[in-house]
């Protein structure tokens, strides 16, 4: 197929994103879910999604089916199924063919070295999808994944876990988080579904992995305390960082106390940037730059600069 032609269907898809959503829209995306390009039917089943156009969910699943036949060949990278498997999702309709088969499926491809498996992300959109739609397998499926190969389909089934809220899978989260993994993004998801769906207390048992001599392991407990917003989880942090000499863990507890968003943990950033170490102040401004819509906020940012530099210059003629 000529590329023109696959960039003239992508860009007719992107015209939607500008205009109300019609008959001749919707008539579009449906002609698009069965091109030949699997770009094509990607952008089609975004677009279905972006728009809510939740009549096309048969014409997604029997697009999905259809790349499935030949899925290497006629999906190359899985991204067409992903795509088609995130707009099933946000449209919580139960499709659980899709889901089944989705969460199950490995797609290895040729690669410079050894063939690389291209569908850890649909898979993990499947759990989360099984799970969101109550089906009676996806527990088991969602303990699957946390075996996989691939980070991506391990973390994946411990949020969809998580996304279940049943406090007795706290204790899986537990022993996931003790066993640990060699990815920090999947220890920090096993740790947010711990603070998530335990019912005891288990900050401390987060906390306690701050001072973990795995600096990836306390890196990850510190992503999960900020994201837990839980004010025991941010004195948690605060009461850490004076006693953190890691610059790398330093700047993760920085990063987590700015995404706990918890008026305590500003107000520390702030001092850290007027009164705290060139690498603190730095990583606070950074940090604080996820509110860079706040303009209130980012006025307080700049007065702890200013107020920062008379006391540097201080410092200078004390050491001369």
């Amino acid at each position: 197929m000529k590329r023109d032609a696959v960039q003239t269907a992508l860009g007719q898809l992107a015209g939607l994103a500008s205009r109300p959503v019609d008959e001749a829209a919707r008539a579009l995306i449906r002609a698009s879910l069965s091109h030949r390009s699997n770009h094509v039917v990607a952008r089609a089943a975004r677009a279905a999604r972006e728009a809510e156009q939740t009549m096309l969910a048969p014409e997604l699943i029997g697009a999905f089916a259809r790349l499935l036949e030949d899925p290497i060949r006629r999906d190359p990278g899985c991204v067409a199924k992903t795509e088609i498997a995130h707009a099933l999702l946000a449209f919580d309709h139960a499709a659980p063919d899709v889901f089944l088969r989705g969460a199950v499926h490995v797609q290895r491809e040729p690669a410079f070295g050894p063939p690389v498996d291209t569908a850890p992300e649909l898979r993990a959109t499947s759990a989360m999808a099984l799970v969101l739609t109550g089906h009676p397998q996806a527990l088991t499926i969602c303990v699957g994944l946390l075996v996989d190969p691939e980070p991506v389909a391990r973390a994946g089934g411990l949020r969809a876990l998580a996304a279940s809220g049943r406090p007795d899978l706290a204790l899986l989260m537990r022993f996931f988080a003790l066993r640990g993994d060699k990815d920090p993004g999947v220890v920090a998801d096993a740790f947010s579904g711990l603070l998530a769906l335990s019912t005891d207390d288990p900050v401390p048992f987060v906390t306690e992995r701050l001072a973990s001599d795995d600096r990836d392991v306390a890196r990850a407990a510190a992503m999960a305390l900020g994201e837990a917003r839980r004010p025991e989880a941010v004195g948690s942090l605060r009461a850490r960082l004076p006693h953190e000499d890691r610059l790398d863990v330093r700047h993760a507890i920085v990063v987590a106390l700015a995404t706990s968003r918890d008026d305590a943990a500003i107000d520390a950033l702030l001092a850290l940037i007027a009164r705290g170490s060139a690498a603190d102040s730095n990583a606070a401004i950074g940090a604080l730059e996820l509110y860079a819509h706040d303009e209130a906020l980012q006025r307080r940012v700049e007065t702890a600069v200013a107020a920062r530099r008379p006391a540097a210059k201080t410092r200078r003629r004390a050491t001369r």
